[in-house]
């Protein structure tokens, strides 16, 4: 099969023909410039994608964000 990646069971895999494609298209690049540049966009969608995957538990606090709106009154002394 010319141009398509096969899992075990002789399936068209999508993603390991993307993956073939992204080799090829990579290794035609003979400018050490872009296919940095290329290394440097890949890395970055991914650490992206680590990110937005794991939720909310990695949002940086900001000093200069408000405090919370609260639902209940705060103790007082």
């Amino acid at each position: 099969m010319e141009g398509r990646a096969v899992n075990d069971g002789g399936a068209l895999d999508t993603t390991g023909y993307e993956e073939l494609r992204l080799i090829r298209a990579f290794l035609r690049l003979t400018d050490p410039g872009r296919r940095q540049k290329i290394l440097n966009l890949v890395e970055q969608l991914a650490e992206d994608t680590e990110f937005a995957a794991a939720g909310p538990a990695f949002v940086a606090a900001d000093a200069s964000a408000p405090e919370p709106i609260r639902d209940f009154a705060a103790p007082t002394e």
